[in-house]
């Protein structure tokens, strides 16, 4: 019977993990495409864009170094490769993307090279995956302040959050079963929080703005 009950329960995680990355292949592309065909990043935050690619970033880097199942996390590198096209979008749109940047990308790869191939201490790896909760945190929190304060989702995409919502709250049953990683559990957990509010707020904001228009 308690074989029976783990197999099921390894079925389930699963077709979850399998969901989550097909979401996690297209998550950030409803925001991308509205920042391309608006031309323009009203209402996103930077600063969030970026403590978010941190974020996405040392979860990648965290479970390829201490070599966990690769479906509990292989999401990661498209949603870091998403990011990193919407950081540049954004420098773009916002005239900020010059050659002078550029040491600050190289700067990025061999870090996180680092991390992934366990060429800095154990102990470094435990310390990096500590932050990545209060980087996720941060992120979202800097978008929702944006939204709030402004009153205006600008280009925000519901749709989005919509899905991370759904990852993170996917993610937070497998990682529970499969790991038991109680600090990446953490940083799932309060992220479906903050991601389903942010979802929730662009709603909101939007439909207020609406009508405002009539």
């Amino acid at each position: 019977m308690a074989a029976e009950a783990s197999a099921t329960l390894q079925f389930m995680c699963n077709i979850l993990s399998l969901t989550v990355i097909v979401a996690c292949v297209i998550l950030k592309v409803p925001q991308i495409i509205s920042v391309i065909n608006s031309k323009s990043v009203r209402g996103i935050s930077f600063s969030s864009v970026m403590l978010e690619t941190c974020g996405y970033s040392i979860m990648l880097t965290y479970h390829f170094a201490m070599q966990y199942p690769l479906s509990t996390y292989f999401e990661y590198t498209f949603l870091v490769l998403q990011d990193l096209i919407l950081v540049n979008l954004l420098l773009h749109y916002s005239g900020k993307l010059q050659v002078k940047i550029l040491p600050w990308f190289a700067v990025y790869f061999v870090v996180s090279s680092s991390f992934a191939f366990r060429f800095v201490p154990d102990v470094v790896l435990q310390l990096a995956i500590g932050s990545g909760l209060p980087l996720s945190v941060g992120s979202k929190v800097m978008q929702i302040y944006s939204i709030v304060s402004k009153q205006d989702p600008g280009q925000v995409s519901a749709v989005t959050w919509g899905m991370a919502f759904y990852t993170t709250m996917a993610r937070s049953v497998t990682t529970l079963i499969l790991t038991g990683d109680i600090a990446v559990l953490a940083n799932f957990a309060l992220s479906c929080l903050l991601n389903l509010t942010l979802m929730l707020l662009v709603i909101y904001y939007r439909r207020i703005s609406k009508k405002k228009l009539y």
